[in-house]
């Protein structure tokens, strides 16, 4: 079984410059068109989360093959944390570009459009990439059945939190919508891939605070029958919860803004939980 959750790599320097320069030119050209940033534009951002968790899987599986799939210059910007801004800058460029070419009177939905359609099309090859890696004889037979499990059961644990976040305060589904749901789904499926790498295929955590509370449950006496990772699973559905529950006003209020920190707040989840899943299923 590989370990899914490999060190952070900081680029070096002239790595380091492009990203940030990259990024802040993008931060400064959307700060400058202020295209308009909707719910459905937050969904478009979707496709793109999953390239790039991907992305990183291809970095990981270098070190599991021993093998350098990307050139030695352009490595490192594939490396955990540096691929956040390496998708950042990618989507943000046609986001710049949509909102560029896009009438004033129809922006809204038309670049949310043409973000989710170059999205989809910078991820579907990838999507066949991933396949195509899978028959390599040090990664074959891939294994689908605990990240499918892991994917349905987070759809499934979605769907009914937030129901019974309806049942108890209606205002919230009707103000969050699909972004509330996304963001609770980004973390519940991070909780669940994370658990069922920790519990079932022997994984380590990186980061320090899930390592904190995997290491807290296996102190704790039902560990031997419930394992660790169902605590990390409780802590991120509380959070994701509360998150969805106190943004419904500021949503209201504020669409634009509170779509932009819960894009965020998803991205930190969905990003690992892509990573785990696409790793789970290339791990023999």
């Amino acid at each position: 079984m590989a370990a899914p959750f490999s060190e952070f790599v900081v680029p070096g320097p002239i790595q380091s410059a492009a990203l940030v320069i990259g990024a802040g030119t993008i931060v400064v050209l959307l700060y400058a068109l202020r295209p308009p940033l909707t719910q459905r534009t937050v969904l478009s951002f979707i496709p793109w989360m999953i390239s790039g968790s991907i992305l990183h899987v291809f970095w990981q599986l270098g070190y599991m093959l021993q093998r350098q799939l990307y050139p030695e210059p352009v490595a490192p910007l594939f490396s955990a944390p540096a691929v956040y801004l390496t998708t950042f800058i990618a989507l943000g460029a046609v986001w710049v570009v949509s909102a560029t070419i896009v009438p004033s009177y129809d922006r809204s939905d038309r670049i949310a459009t043409y973000i989710f359609t170059i999205g989809v099309g910078v991820l579907l090859p990838l999507l066949g990439l991933v396949l195509w890696q899978g028959l390599d004889e040090r990664l074959a037979p891939m294994d689908p059945i605990w990240p499918v499990l892991g994917l349905v059961l987070s759809l499934v644990l979605t769907v009914l939190i937030y129901i019974a976040i309806g049942a108890w305060r209606t205002y919230v589904i009707a103000q969050t919508k699909y972004v509330g749901a996304f963001v609770l789904f980004a973390h519940v499926f991070d909780g669940v891939t994370t658990a069922i790498g920790v519990d079932v295929l022997g994984a380590g955590e990186r980061s320090a605070v899930p390592a904190a509370i995997l290491e807290f449950a296996a102190g704790l006496p039902v560990a031997d029958t419930l394992g660790t990772g169902w605590l990390f699973v409780l802590v991120k559905i509380t959070l994701a919860s509360a998150i969805v529950v106190t943004f419904a006003d500021y949503v209201e209020d504020e669409p634009s803004q509170a779509n932009l920190l819960l894009t965020i707040i998803a991205i930190v989840g969905m990003g690992p939980a892509v990573n785990n899943f696409f790793l789970f299923l290339l791990s023999p």
